[in-house]
């Protein structure tokens, strides 16, 4: 039987209030505690009893398990809707080819799995179906944040990309994001991508929307930060 973990269980207390911007104080009211009690809960030297405890999970917007399970990320179920009302998604940006020794059209899929506290994410060959990254969605009403690493434990090298995706707009057109990643050299990279609920071809207009502006270039010269165009004030109509 496996040995009930104090610590941990407070590193995950701590986390959760931390990520909807509680302090310990603020906590503490809701169970009538002193901050220096949820203090103790978050250190694991002292355990809160089972009313506490769903107060305490009432208030986090988390399930109960969610305190005792070791997942590799804290998400809360408010961070963790699926705006799109689907379970697929295709991604088209500018890719390298190893082989070909160029940069085209790269497409994929992003499966969206909906679980009980969050939803998982994998992205895949749109082909082959071969998944080569997954993790989870974080989105409201203006954006989502898709935020992927190694879809395999045991790779050996350690691979982290995101996707930020304007939804603002609404989520039935072609929608503009950024798309962050690096290559196999640890190179980091952010370029422009499109994200679509339906299978579309990837046309040459979509193409020349994903190359850098002139006006990009401007303000990349004037502040030294690259500000990607993905307001959809073009909008690509299909």
């Amino acid at each position: 039987m496996p040995e009930f973990d104090r610590k941990e269980f407070g590193r995950r207390l701590q986390a959760f209030r931390k990520q909807i911007g509680r302090s310990q104080a603020n906590l503490g009211r809701v169970i009538k505690k002193s901050a220096t009690t949820i203090g103790r809960f978050e250190k694991g030297t002292l355990l809160p009893n089972a009313e506490e405890i769903y107060l305490l999970c009432n208030e986090l917007g988390i399930e109960e398990y969610q305190l005792f399970n070791s997942f590799d990320k804290v998400i809360s179920k408010k961070e963790s809707i699926n705006p799109f009302n689907t379970n697929t998604l295709y991604v088209y940006y500018i890719g390298y080819y190893p082989t070909l020794n160029k940069y085209d059209k790269c497409k994929f899929v992003i499966n969206l799995i909906e679980k009980s506290d969050y939803c998982k994410i994998e992205l895949a060959d749109c082909r082959t179906k071969k998944i080569y990254l997954e993790g989870y969605l974080q989105s409201d009403n203006f954006m989502a944040f898709f935020r992927f690493n190694n879809y395999k434990p045991t790779s050996m090298r350690l691979e982290c990309s995101q996707i930020n995706l304007n939804i603002s707009n609404g989520i039935d057109n072609l929608m503009k994001g950024a798309f962050y990643c690096t290559d196999t050299k640890y190179n980091t990279s952010a370029r422009k991508c499109l994200v679509s609920k339906n299978n579309l071809d990837f046309t040459d207009e979509m193409l020349a929307y994903l190359k850098i502006q002139d006006k990009e270039f401007s303000k990349m010269e004037n502040i030294n930060i690259w500000y990607i165009e993905m307001e959809n004030k073009e909008d690509f109509e299909y």
